[in-house]
């Protein structure tokens, strides 16, 4: 029999490290210790397994059915395809060429090194190579910036939901444990966004314009004007943006660098010599050498840019700062960064350290039993992988069922028809899990192929996204709580991190 990690049986993760190590070496790990049926996914068939209406339009987005179970809401966009509604999640979509947006900063190297009049030929072949570089990256920067406002969008919402759900539970004298770290966790990522991306965007994008302008200037610098123009437009003031964000981001750098730090810290203790500790120290270890290595060349690109404006060897300063910036576009998307959705039925599921650990530990896990068996990993998660109910129950319980419903949307006709998708006047979708369970049987087939095939090329990406945030929870619970027990009871001497947002 294939053997399956935890939640396979009924589709839902195992909470605790035991249940994990016992289904990964146990030949039957198929089945969990508590002697489930294999097939016990299959009561999700009963929710919702008689026809509904349909989904198309209507009702709200508030993640749930209002049975507890989770909603995907699919829009359609302007070329009449469905995907998920803009600003409802935090995606790790940092393009590569923005990594070059320091190459933007050198982009009038010709027009401050020969800096005479009249302009030699040469000269002029490398201030239009300069200029057009500067310009071309402006407009990605740009672009860049637009994206990144989505992502802004759904941190905003976010976290002014969370303060609206901490008042209620200050006035009905409840726990704020659970919505500090959310808080905390939210704020080191609206932060990262907007300083690390969005401002950046910005600002390089406008000193890439202005040096721009002054580089073409620099070709007619045989007028006075237009040469004292140029000068300062490819000098102090299209080079001050840069050295501003320099300024503003290394400073960012730094508190993330200490965050990183504290994390480490808080867990090493109580979670010694478990392999969540080392998850979060590696996921820590991955932030602070972005943080050194990005924090120290914004700022020395910043000093470096404002030296040529009037010494040629500052340029020499920019070569590793275009390398390194190279390198912190890369390590984050590939190392750092990460994407997520609200959490769903509730937004804001309960924590514990526990529960946390063990989520931590099977993300990892599962990262690479999945990269390990490309074919049919479902078959290494789910004990029955024909049984629709027992894949979509996994689905669900991990986070995966959005993407599937995607998958069947996009890739299922007969499917989108059954859910009204083909409706002209059909603009959203709503989709639960019953309406999926209520389906012809004739379409299980290309349905569990459509899960198959979702889970084959997002399951490896989608687990190590769930890693990096689950260390970030993790390690942050820790920090806010101080000195609590497995369970999250705390001991005495507890201490709570109140410089968190």
């Amino acid at each position: 029999m294939v053997r399956a990690l935890p939640g396979a049986a009924a589709g839902t993760p195992a909470h605790d490290d035991t249940a994990i190590e016992a289904v990964l070496d146990s030949p039957a790990g198929s089945q969990v210790d508590d002697d489930r049926p294999q097939t016990a996914a299959a009561s999700l068939a009963m929710d919702g397994a008689t026809a509904r209406p349909s989904p198309c339009g209507g009702g709200s987005n508030v993640g749930g059915d209002g049975n507890g179970r989770p909603v995907t809401t699919l829009a359609r966009d302007k070329h009449g395809r469905f995907d998920f509604v803009r600003g409802s999640r935090l995606i790790n979509n940092l393009p590569f060429i923005v990594g070059f947006m320091e190459l933007g900063n050198a982009g009038d190297f010709a027009a401050n090194v020969w800096n005479d009049v009249p302009v030699p030929i040469y000269a002029i072949v490398f201030m239009a190579i300069g200029g057009v570089v500067a310009g071309a990256l402006s407009v990605f920067a740009f672009r860049d910036a637009f994206v990144s406002c989505r992502n802004v969008l759904f941190l905003r919402l976010q976290r002014r939901a969370i303060e609206a759900e901490r008042q209620r539970r200050v006035q009905r004298g409840e726990s704020l444990l659970d919505m500090d770290v959310y808080r905390a966790v939210t704020f080191r990522e609206f932060g990262s966004e907007t300083i690390a991306r969005w401002f950046m965007d910005m600002l390089l994008g406008f000193g890439a314009v202005l040096i721009c302008i002054g580089t073409f200037m620099a070709i007619g610098g045989a007028n006075y004007d237009v040469w004292f123009a140029s000068n300062l437009l490819s000098g102090y003031i299209g080079n001050a943006p840069i050295a501003l964000y320099g300024l503003v981001n290394s400073g960012w750098c730094g508190y993330i660098f200490l965050k990183a730090q504290h994390h480490i810290a808080a867990t090493a203790g109580p979670l010694k010599g478990s392999r969540a500790a080392a998850l979060i120290k590696r996921r820590s270890r991955n932030v602070q050498t972005f943080c050194v290595i990005n924090g120290t060349a914004t700022i020395l690109g910043g000093v470096g840019s404002m030296i040529t404006a009037t010494r040629w060897w500052g340029y020499v300063i920019l070569i590793p700062v275009i390398m390194s910036s190279v390198f912190c576009n890369v390590w984050w998307r590939r190392r750092v960064g990460y994407t997520r959705a609200w959490a769903k039925p509730t937004p804001f599921p309960a924590l514990s350290p526990s529960k946390l650990v063990a989520d931590l530990e099977f993300a990892a896990r599962a990262e690479v039993t999945i990269r390990e068996n490309r074919d049919n990993p479902l078959q290494q998660f789910v004990a029955d992988p024909a049984s629709l109910p027992d894949v979509v129950a996994f689905l669900e319980c991990h986070d995966l069922f959005d993407d599937f419903c995607l998958r069947v949307v996009s890739s299922v006709p007969d499917a989108r028809s059954a859910l009204g998708g083909s409706q002209p006047t059909c603009n959203e979708l709503h989709i639960g899990v019953g309406e999926i369970l209520a389906l012809d049987k004739a379409l299980h087939a290309q349905l569990l192929d459509a899960a198959q095939g979702c889970f084959r090329e997002l399951g490896a990406e989608h687990f190590r996204n769930r890693e990096r945030y689950t260390a970030e929870l993790l390690g942050t619970y820790y920090l806010v709580a101080g000195n609590v027990d497995f369970d999250g009871i705390e001991d005495a001497g507890g201490a709570t991190e109140s410089s968190e947002k």
